[in-house]
């Protein structure tokens, strides 16, 4: 079923939706009823967007020359379960960042499917994003991961009706199928030269709200907490109103879960890898899949510094309380040097070099920019040796700094 046949299946589901925010308070994740006549009549339809529907999109996805996709294991019932690979291998030689993205878990979280659906055609667009993102990174993408949950038109199980979501804490042995593929890969991946710096895990939650699901320090740590806090700011930066605040949905009060593909990750890998379940709007009202997806997918690239540019908020995950530009570093320096800034608010920013006689020989930043701590890198492979300004303007404020080039 394709994307308009589920939307009239969706129409018919309003009264379904009526307990969502009571069940919000245990489990944002799912439905409140799986009796209904109306839940019924979605879930026959696997959702509007069965395994045959992802058959047909990757074969077209495989037609892009930066998609690989593989057969990375099977379900209980012997549906096949496929990775996409895409990067772009012409652009660069050394190792890329890696992100991981699984979704459609719980089959009846459809929404997460169109978000990564989106995100996926962003990074085979011809878009400056798009393009930036394939030449510095390599996307693991793992669209169904649940796809007999998906054909049997379950709400959040497997064929043996488990909760894939919630069986990582079981001995290896035990664990589902699919559970056992997902550790593998991720076991894998991480022993790579460049391993999983950001995993996401796509859901979609009862409710009209976009949410990313918040772990506490007392459940991670202060430093992981700043991580999260300025991952879902910068998404949110990038879809105003869209996505609500970090707070909105926080788990690990106490102490971090064992049973979850982001306590894999703590458990094994600290803060070395940022894995957070982002939550979709699971109702009628659900749209702005597009606008969704381009937040994440610059929210991903600001992470990683994709730009030349990082955002990272001091360690106590205070706001910067000044305006600062620090002296490049290092200084003199060949070819390249970094530029530091701190901005108190968030504002547009315009940092530009000059030669000594004034001409502007590059543009380093002309953006609108979150507070917080940024960072450029500066390559003068192309000038010759001599002394150079840069100027940052911001909002009224105006900073000049002299650095050498040496060859």
């Amino acid at each position: 079923m394709r994307k308009s046949s589920y939307i009239a299946v969706l129409m018919l589901m309003t009264v379904f939706y009526s307990s969502a925010q009571e069940k919000m308070a245990s489990d944002p994740c799912g439905f409140p009823d799986t009796t209904s006549l109306e839940y019924k009549i979605a879930s026959s339809g696997n959702w509007g967007y069965g395994y045959d529907t992802l058959l047909y999109d990757l074969a077209q996805w495989k037609k892009s020359p930066f998609v690989i996709v593989d057969s990375i294991g099977a379900t209980v019932q012997n549906r096949t379960m496929f990775l996409m690979t895409i990067q772009d291998t012409t652009k660069i030689s050394h190792a890329r960042k890696r992100v991981w993205i699984h979704a459609r878990t719980h089959p009846g979280e459809v929404q997460g499917t169109w978000v990564t659906n989106e995100i996926i055609k962003i990074l085979l667009s011809n878009s400056s994003l798009g393009k930036k993102l394939r030449d510095s990174c390599v996307f693991n993408i793992v669209p169904m991961y649940n796809p007999d949950g998906v054909e049997l038109g379950k709400a959040r199980e497997n064929a043996h009706d488990v909760d894939i979501e919630s069986n990582w804490n079981v001995d290896t042995s035990a664990s589902e199928p699919e559970v056992k593929v997902l550790r593998k890969i991720f076991t894998r991946l991480m022993t790579e030269p460049n391993p999983i710096q950001i995993a996401l895990n796509m859901h979609s939650s009862t409710g009209t709200k976009r949410f990313f699901v918040y772990h506490t320090v007392k459940g991670t740590s202060q430093l992981y907490s700043t991580i999260q806090i300025k991952f879902i700011d910068t998404v949110r930066y990038n879809f105003p109103g869209g996505i609500q605040p970090y707070n909105y949905s926080i788990s690990w009060k106490d102490s971090a879960a064992r049973q979850y593909p982001e306590s894999w990750f703590w458990f094994n890998h600290k803060e070395k890898v940022l894995a957070l379940t982002y939550e979709d709007m699971n109702d009628i009202s659900a749209n702005s899949f597009d606008k969704t997806a381009n937040a994440i997918a610059r929210g991903i690239a600001d992470q990683l510094g994709i730009f030349g540019t990082s955002v990272s908020f001091v360690e106590n995950g205070t706001v910067p309380t000044e305006f600062l530009l620090w002296q490049n570093f290092p200084n003199p320096f060949n070819p390249t040097t970094i530029i530091k800034y701190q901005l108190p608010i968030a504002n547009h920013v315009s940092l530009r070099v000059y030669d000594i006689l004034g001409r502007e020989v590059a543009t380093l930043i002309n953006e609108a920019q979150l507070y917080g701590t940024h960072s450029v890198t500066f390559n003068a492979s192309s000038l010759s040796s001599g002394v150079y300004v840069y100027r940052l303007i911001t909002g009224n404020i105006i900073e000049i700094k002299k650095m050498q080039l040496i060859r």
